[in-house]
Protein backbone atom coordinates (compact mmCIF):
# COMPACT_ATOMS: atom_id res chain seq x y z
CA UNK A 1 0.00 0.00 0.00
CA UNK A 2 3.07 2.35 0.09
CA UNK A 3 2.92 3.27 -3.60
CA UNK A 4 -0.70 4.48 -3.54
CA UNK A 5 0.08 6.59 -0.48
CA UNK A 6 2.91 8.32 -2.34
CA UNK A 7 0.64 8.96 -5.32
CA UNK A 8 -2.00 10.58 -3.14
CA UNK A 9 0.57 12.69 -1.37
CA UNK A 10 2.02 13.93 -4.68
CA UNK A 11 -1.44 14.87 -5.90
CA UNK A 12 -2.11 16.84 -2.74
CA UNK A 13 1.17 18.76 -3.13
CA UNK A 14 0.35 19.63 -6.73
CA UNK A 15 -3.07 20.94 -5.79
CA UNK A 16 -1.76 22.93 -2.86
CA UNK A 17 1.05 24.64 -4.82
CA UNK A 18 -0.11 24.95 -8.43
CA UNK A 19 2.41 27.63 -9.40
CA UNK A 20 5.33 25.58 -8.20
CA UNK A 21 4.01 22.47 -9.95
CA UNK A 22 3.88 24.27 -13.26
CA UNK A 23 7.55 25.11 -13.02
CA UNK A 24 8.73 21.51 -12.60
CA UNK A 25 10.68 19.93 -15.41
CA UNK A 26 8.37 17.37 -17.16
CA UNK A 27 11.30 14.98 -17.43
CA UNK A 28 11.02 14.39 -13.70
CA UNK A 29 7.76 12.47 -14.31
CA UNK A 30 9.13 10.26 -17.07
CA UNK A 31 9.47 7.28 -14.80
CA UNK A 32 5.89 7.36 -13.53
CA UNK A 33 3.40 4.84 -14.97
CA UNK A 34 -0.34 4.46 -14.40
CA UNK A 35 -1.59 1.29 -12.75
CA UNK A 36 -4.99 0.16 -11.53
CA UNK A 37 -5.27 0.39 -7.75
CA UNK A 38 -9.02 -0.34 -7.60
CA UNK A 39 -11.86 -0.58 -7.04
CA UNK A 40 -11.90 -4.01 -8.65
CA UNK A 41 -15.47 -4.60 -9.85
CA UNK A 42 -16.19 -6.81 -12.82
CA UNK A 43 -19.96 -6.49 -13.20
CA UNK A 44 -22.65 -9.10 -12.80
CA UNK A 45 -22.09 -12.87 -12.62
CA UNK A 46 -24.90 -14.93 -14.13
CA UNK A 47 -23.64 -18.50 -13.58
CA UNK A 48 -21.13 -20.33 -11.38
CA UNK A 49 -19.68 -23.82 -11.00
CA UNK A 50 -16.60 -25.58 -9.66
CA UNK A 51 -14.50 -28.66 -10.31
CA UNK A 52 -14.82 -31.33 -7.65
CA UNK A 53 -11.44 -32.53 -6.42
CA UNK A 54 -9.65 -29.43 -7.72
CA UNK A 55 -9.92 -26.84 -4.93
CA UNK A 56 -8.70 -23.88 -6.97
CA UNK A 57 -10.76 -24.44 -10.11
CA UNK A 58 -13.98 -22.49 -10.63
CA UNK A 59 -15.92 -21.19 -13.63
CA UNK A 60 -18.28 -18.23 -13.95
CA UNK A 61 -20.56 -17.05 -16.72
CA UNK A 62 -21.36 -13.42 -17.41
CA UNK A 63 -24.33 -11.66 -19.06
CA UNK A 64 -22.26 -10.37 -21.95
CA UNK A 65 -18.66 -11.44 -21.37
CA UNK A 66 -18.57 -15.18 -21.95
CA UNK A 67 -17.09 -17.72 -19.53
CA UNK A 68 -14.15 -17.13 -17.19
CA UNK A 69 -12.02 -19.61 -15.23
CA UNK A 70 -9.74 -19.49 -12.23
CA UNK A 71 -7.21 -22.11 -11.14
CA UNK A 72 -6.14 -20.09 -8.11
CA UNK A 73 -9.41 -20.04 -6.15
CA UNK A 74 -10.32 -16.62 -7.50
CA UNK A 75 -7.02 -14.75 -7.20
CA UNK A 76 -6.79 -14.47 -10.98
CA UNK A 77 -9.32 -15.13 -13.74
CA UNK A 78 -8.94 -15.61 -17.48
CA UNK A 79 -11.49 -15.76 -20.33
CA UNK A 80 -11.98 -19.17 -21.93
CA UNK A 81 -14.97 -18.59 -24.24
CA UNK A 82 -13.54 -15.97 -26.59
CA UNK A 83 -13.18 -18.46 -29.43
CA UNK A 84 -16.99 -18.48 -29.69
CA UNK A 85 -17.79 -15.43 -31.80
CA UNK A 86 -21.57 -15.84 -32.13
CA UNK A 87 -22.62 -15.37 -28.51
CA UNK A 88 -21.32 -14.03 -25.20
CA UNK A 89 -24.41 -14.08 -22.94
CA UNK A 90 -24.25 -16.99 -20.48
CA UNK A 91 -27.17 -18.39 -18.50
CA UNK A 92 -25.72 -21.55 -16.91
CA UNK A 93 -22.38 -23.31 -16.38
CA UNK A 94 -21.95 -26.82 -15.00
CA UNK A 95 -18.83 -28.93 -14.51
CA UNK A 96 -19.50 -32.67 -14.62
CA UNK A 97 -19.12 -33.91 -11.02
CA UNK A 98 -17.46 -37.15 -12.14
CA UNK A 99 -15.12 -35.62 -14.74
CA UNK A 100 -13.68 -32.11 -14.21
CA UNK A 101 -12.62 -31.92 -17.85
CA UNK A 102 -16.24 -31.90 -19.02
CA UNK A 103 -17.88 -28.49 -18.82
CA UNK A 104 -21.32 -27.58 -20.16
CA UNK A 105 -22.43 -24.02 -20.92
CA UNK A 106 -25.97 -22.84 -21.59
CA UNK A 107 -26.24 -19.49 -23.34
CA UNK A 108 -28.72 -16.67 -22.78
CA UNK A 109 -28.93 -14.83 -19.46
CA UNK A 110 -32.26 -14.75 -17.61
CA UNK A 111 -31.88 -11.22 -16.24
CA UNK A 112 -30.64 -9.59 -19.45
CA UNK A 113 -34.14 -9.80 -20.93
CA UNK A 114 -34.02 -8.85 -24.64
CA UNK A 115 -30.23 -8.50 -24.73
CA UNK A 116 -29.53 -11.89 -23.17
CA UNK A 117 -30.39 -14.15 -26.08
CA UNK A 118 -28.27 -17.23 -26.64
CA UNK A 119 -27.96 -19.91 -29.26
CA UNK A 120 -28.12 -23.10 -27.22
CA UNK A 121 -25.63 -25.40 -25.53
CA UNK A 122 -21.84 -25.69 -25.67
CA UNK A 123 -19.51 -28.36 -24.31
CA UNK A 124 -15.83 -28.62 -23.52
CA UNK A 125 -14.07 -31.95 -23.00
CA UNK A 126 -10.74 -30.37 -22.04
CA UNK A 127 -11.60 -28.12 -19.08
CA UNK A 128 -12.48 -25.12 -21.21
CA UNK A 129 -9.63 -25.01 -23.68
CA UNK A 130 -11.86 -25.78 -26.66
CA UNK A 131 -15.63 -25.74 -27.22
CA UNK A 132 -18.18 -27.21 -29.56
CA UNK A 133 -21.82 -26.36 -30.07
CA UNK A 134 -24.16 -29.22 -29.07
CA UNK A 135 -27.60 -28.04 -30.06
CA UNK A 136 -30.76 -26.49 -28.60
CA UNK A 137 -30.24 -23.46 -30.82
CA UNK A 138 -33.80 -22.20 -30.47
CA UNK A 139 -33.90 -21.92 -26.68
CA UNK A 140 -32.49 -18.35 -26.41
CA UNK A 141 -32.25 -18.42 -22.60
CA UNK A 142 -31.02 -21.41 -20.56
CA UNK A 143 -31.38 -21.10 -16.78
CA UNK A 144 -30.07 -24.39 -15.35
CA UNK A 145 -27.93 -27.40 -16.23
CA UNK A 146 -27.78 -30.60 -14.19
CA UNK A 147 -25.11 -33.20 -14.99
CA UNK A 148 -25.55 -36.65 -13.45
CA UNK A 149 -23.17 -37.11 -10.49
CA UNK A 150 -21.76 -40.34 -11.92
CA UNK A 151 -22.20 -39.98 -15.68
CA UNK A 152 -20.87 -36.89 -17.51
CA UNK A 153 -22.97 -37.75 -20.56
CA UNK A 154 -26.36 -37.59 -18.85
CA UNK A 155 -27.51 -33.97 -18.81
CA UNK A 156 -30.70 -32.05 -18.07
CA UNK A 157 -31.21 -28.51 -19.38
CA UNK A 158 -33.83 -25.96 -18.36
CA UNK A 159 -34.84 -23.79 -21.32
CA UNK A 160 -36.74 -20.62 -20.56
CA UNK A 161 -37.09 -19.35 -24.10
CA UNK A 162 -37.41 -15.78 -25.33
CA UNK A 163 -40.17 -13.24 -24.87
CA UNK A 164 -41.52 -13.48 -28.40
CA UNK A 165 -40.98 -17.17 -29.11
CA UNK A 166 -43.88 -19.51 -29.75
CA UNK A 167 -42.13 -22.54 -31.23
CA UNK A 168 -42.25 -25.63 -29.03
CA UNK A 169 -38.51 -26.31 -29.20
CA UNK A 170 -37.74 -23.06 -27.36
CA UNK A 171 -38.95 -24.05 -23.91
CA UNK A 172 -39.00 -26.96 -21.48
CA UNK A 173 -36.69 -29.53 -19.89
CA UNK A 174 -34.38 -31.26 -22.35
CA UNK A 175 -32.49 -34.47 -21.57
CA UNK A 176 -29.45 -36.06 -23.18
CA UNK A 177 -27.74 -39.36 -22.40
CA UNK A 178 -24.96 -39.03 -24.97
CA UNK A 179 -23.26 -35.83 -23.91
CA UNK A 180 -25.46 -33.54 -25.95
CA UNK A 181 -25.34 -35.33 -29.29
CA UNK A 182 -29.10 -35.84 -29.05
CA UNK A 183 -31.79 -34.17 -26.94
CA UNK A 184 -35.27 -35.26 -25.89
CA UNK A 185 -37.79 -32.82 -24.45
CA UNK A 186 -39.30 -34.43 -21.34
CA UNK A 187 -41.28 -31.53 -19.83
CA UNK A 188 -43.24 -28.88 -21.71
CA UNK A 189 -46.02 -26.61 -20.47
CA UNK A 190 -46.98 -24.28 -23.32
CA UNK A 191 -45.54 -21.87 -25.88
CA UNK A 192 -45.33 -19.00 -23.39
CA UNK A 193 -43.93 -20.81 -20.35
CA UNK A 194 -40.37 -22.04 -19.89
CA UNK A 195 -38.34 -23.57 -17.09
CA UNK A 196 -36.85 -21.13 -14.60
CA UNK A 197 -34.98 -23.53 -12.32
CA UNK A 198 -33.90 -27.15 -11.79
CA UNK A 199 -32.69 -28.77 -8.57
CA UNK A 200 -31.44 -32.15 -7.34
CA UNK A 201 -29.44 -33.57 -4.45
CA UNK A 202 -26.13 -35.18 -5.38
CA UNK A 203 -26.89 -38.35 -3.41
CA UNK A 204 -30.37 -38.82 -4.92
CA UNK A 205 -29.86 -38.03 -8.61
CA UNK A 206 -33.15 -39.50 -9.82
CA UNK A 207 -35.24 -36.99 -7.85
CA UNK A 208 -35.42 -33.68 -9.67
CA UNK A 209 -37.51 -30.55 -9.24
CA UNK A 210 -38.39 -28.09 -11.99
CA UNK A 211 -40.00 -24.68 -11.62
CA UNK A 212 -41.76 -23.06 -14.56
CA UNK A 213 -41.76 -19.37 -15.43
CA UNK A 214 -44.05 -17.41 -17.70
CA UNK A 215 -41.90 -15.71 -20.36
CA UNK A 216 -43.86 -13.98 -23.07
CA UNK A 217 -44.67 -10.52 -24.36
CA UNK A 218 -47.40 -9.90 -26.86
CA UNK A 219 -45.87 -8.14 -29.89
CA UNK A 220 -46.54 -4.41 -29.81
CA UNK A 221 -47.74 -4.31 -26.20
CA UNK A 222 -44.48 -3.56 -24.44
CA UNK A 223 -45.80 -5.36 -21.36
CA UNK A 224 -42.74 -6.89 -19.73
CA UNK A 225 -42.61 -6.67 -15.96
CA UNK A 226 -46.31 -6.99 -15.13
CA UNK A 227 -48.37 -9.98 -16.22
CA UNK A 228 -51.92 -10.75 -15.07
CA UNK A 229 -52.16 -13.46 -12.44
CA UNK A 230 -53.93 -16.15 -14.40
CA UNK A 231 -53.71 -19.92 -14.61
CA UNK A 232 -51.38 -19.55 -17.58
CA UNK A 233 -48.99 -17.00 -16.09
CA UNK A 234 -48.76 -18.71 -12.71
CA UNK A 235 -45.55 -20.54 -11.78
CA UNK A 236 -45.77 -24.31 -11.36
CA UNK A 237 -43.65 -26.88 -9.56
CA UNK A 238 -42.91 -30.29 -11.10
CA UNK A 239 -41.14 -33.34 -9.73
CA UNK A 240 -39.48 -36.33 -11.37
CA UNK A 241 -38.39 -39.52 -9.61
CA UNK A 242 -36.83 -41.19 -12.65
CA UNK A 243 -34.05 -38.80 -13.56
CA UNK A 244 -36.16 -36.40 -15.57
CA UNK A 245 -37.89 -38.88 -17.87
CA UNK A 246 -41.39 -38.23 -16.53
CA UNK A 247 -42.88 -35.47 -14.38
CA UNK A 248 -45.86 -34.74 -12.18
CA UNK A 249 -47.05 -31.41 -10.82
CA UNK A 250 -46.64 -30.66 -7.12
CA UNK A 251 -49.31 -28.50 -5.50
CA UNK A 252 -51.28 -28.12 -2.29
CA UNK A 253 -50.13 -29.38 1.07
CA UNK A 254 -49.52 -25.86 2.33
CA UNK A 255 -47.66 -24.68 -0.75
CA UNK A 256 -48.67 -21.08 -1.56
CA UNK A 257 -49.79 -19.79 -4.92
CA UNK A 258 -46.55 -19.69 -6.88
CA UNK A 259 -45.85 -16.59 -8.94
CA UNK A 260 -43.00 -15.33 -11.06
CA UNK A 261 -39.45 -16.46 -10.36
CA UNK A 262 -38.78 -19.11 -7.73
CA UNK A 263 -35.64 -20.96 -6.67
CA UNK A 264 -35.25 -24.50 -5.34
CA UNK A 265 -32.85 -26.64 -3.32
CA UNK A 266 -32.88 -30.30 -2.25
CA UNK A 267 -30.78 -31.26 0.77
CA UNK A 268 -28.16 -33.99 0.63
CA UNK A 269 -28.47 -36.69 3.28
CA UNK A 270 -32.26 -36.59 3.46
CA UNK A 271 -33.17 -39.07 0.72
CA UNK A 272 -34.45 -36.04 -1.23
CA UNK A 273 -37.10 -35.39 1.43
CA UNK A 274 -35.88 -31.97 2.60
CA UNK A 275 -36.77 -29.33 0.00
CA UNK A 276 -36.48 -25.56 0.14
CA UNK A 277 -38.46 -23.26 -2.16
CA UNK A 278 -38.31 -19.46 -2.25
CA UNK A 279 -40.09 -16.69 -4.14
CA UNK A 280 -41.46 -13.20 -3.69
CA UNK A 281 -43.86 -14.77 -1.19
CA UNK A 282 -41.15 -16.07 1.17
CA UNK A 283 -39.34 -19.31 2.03
CA UNK A 284 -41.09 -22.67 2.28
CA UNK A 285 -39.76 -26.05 3.40
CA UNK A 286 -40.90 -29.62 2.93
CA UNK A 287 -39.59 -32.60 4.91
CA UNK A 288 -41.49 -35.26 3.00
CA UNK A 289 -40.42 -34.73 -0.59
CA UNK A 290 -42.99 -32.06 -1.39
CA UNK A 291 -46.17 -33.61 0.01
CA UNK A 292 -46.53 -30.99 2.74
CA UNK A 293 -45.02 -27.54 3.20
CA UNK A 294 -44.61 -24.88 5.88
CA UNK A 295 -43.39 -21.32 5.71
CA UNK A 296 -40.09 -20.62 7.41
CA UNK A 297 -39.15 -17.38 9.18
CA UNK A 298 -42.47 -15.93 8.08
CA UNK A 299 -41.89 -12.63 9.89
CA UNK A 300 -38.49 -12.05 8.29
CA UNK A 301 -39.27 -10.24 5.03
CA UNK A 302 -35.56 -9.83 4.25
CA UNK A 303 -35.06 -13.40 3.11
CA UNK A 304 -37.61 -13.55 0.27
CA UNK A 305 -36.79 -12.66 -3.32
CA UNK A 306 -35.45 -9.15 -3.72
CA UNK A 307 -36.18 -6.50 -6.33
CA UNK A 308 -39.15 -8.30 -7.80
CA UNK A 309 -37.21 -11.53 -8.24
CA UNK A 310 -34.08 -10.02 -9.75
CA UNK A 311 -32.23 -11.43 -6.75
CA UNK A 312 -33.54 -14.92 -6.05
CA UNK A 313 -31.82 -17.95 -4.61
CA UNK A 314 -31.94 -20.70 -2.03
CA UNK A 315 -29.01 -23.06 -1.45
CA UNK A 316 -28.39 -25.78 1.11
CA UNK A 317 -25.13 -27.00 2.60
CA UNK A 318 -23.99 -30.30 1.13
CA UNK A 319 -23.25 -31.80 4.54
CA UNK A 320 -25.84 -30.22 6.82
CA UNK A 321 -29.48 -29.85 5.68
CA UNK A 322 -30.10 -27.24 8.36
CA UNK A 323 -27.61 -24.76 6.88
CA UNK A 324 -29.44 -22.83 4.19
CA UNK A 325 -28.68 -19.62 2.30
CA UNK A 326 -31.13 -17.20 0.66
CA UNK A 327 -30.74 -14.15 -1.59
CA UNK A 328 -32.35 -10.75 -1.25
CA UNK A 329 -30.25 -7.60 -1.70
CA UNK A 330 -28.05 -9.31 0.90
CA UNK A 331 -27.23 -13.00 1.24
CA UNK A 332 -28.65 -14.54 4.43
CA UNK A 333 -27.73 -17.72 6.30
CA UNK A 334 -29.66 -20.02 8.60
CA UNK A 335 -28.17 -22.77 10.76
CA UNK A 336 -31.48 -24.04 12.13
CA UNK A 337 -33.23 -25.25 9.02
CA UNK A 338 -34.68 -21.88 8.04
CA UNK A 339 -36.26 -20.89 11.32
CA UNK A 340 -34.04 -17.83 11.68
CA UNK A 341 -31.50 -15.99 9.53
CA UNK A 342 -28.57 -13.63 9.86
CA UNK A 343 -26.95 -11.46 7.17
CA UNK A 344 -24.15 -13.37 5.53
CA UNK A 345 -22.55 -11.42 2.67
CA UNK A 346 -22.98 -8.25 0.62
CA UNK A 347 -25.86 -5.83 0.54
CA UNK A 348 -26.28 -2.08 1.13
CA UNK A 349 -24.61 0.32 1.04
CA UNK A 350 -22.19 -1.34 -1.38
CA UNK A 351 -24.88 -2.46 -3.80
CA UNK A 352 -23.48 -5.98 -4.11
CA UNK A 353 -26.58 -7.90 -5.15
CA UNK A 354 -26.11 -11.69 -4.78
CA UNK A 355 -26.85 -13.55 -8.01
CA UNK A 356 -25.61 -17.14 -7.93
CA UNK A 357 -23.97 -19.61 -5.56
CA UNK A 358 -22.23 -22.94 -6.08
CA UNK A 359 -21.62 -25.27 -3.13
CA UNK A 360 -19.27 -28.20 -3.58
CA UNK A 361 -21.36 -31.40 -3.24
CA UNK A 362 -18.46 -33.01 -1.33
CA UNK A 363 -17.52 -30.05 0.87
CA UNK A 364 -20.11 -27.62 2.20
CA UNK A 365 -17.43 -25.10 3.15
CA UNK A 366 -16.17 -24.72 -0.41
CA UNK A 367 -18.48 -22.09 -1.87
CA UNK A 368 -18.37 -19.77 -4.86
CA UNK A 369 -20.68 -16.75 -4.91
CA UNK A 370 -21.38 -14.46 -7.85
CA UNK A 371 -22.58 -10.89 -7.37
CA UNK A 372 -23.75 -7.92 -9.36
Amino acid sequence: MRAPSVLVLCAAMLVATPLRAQSLDPRLFAGLEWRNVGPFRAGRISAASGAIGQPGVFYVGTPNGGVWKTTSAGETWFPIFDSIKTISSIGAVEVAPSDPNVVYVGTGDLNSYFDGRGDGMYKSADAGRTWRHIGLEGTQQITSILVHPHDPNTVLVAALGGFFQTQSDARGVFRSTDGGANWVKTLYVDDKTGIGALARAADAPDVILAATMFRSVAPGTGVLFQSPDTAQTRTRLYKSIDGGLTWHEVSGGGLPRLTRRISLAIAVGTNAQRIYLIGNFGLYRSDDGGTSWRQMAADDKRIANGQGGYTSGVYVDSKNPDIVYTFHVTAYKSTDGGNSFVAFKGGPPGGDDPQVMWIDPTDGKRILMGYD
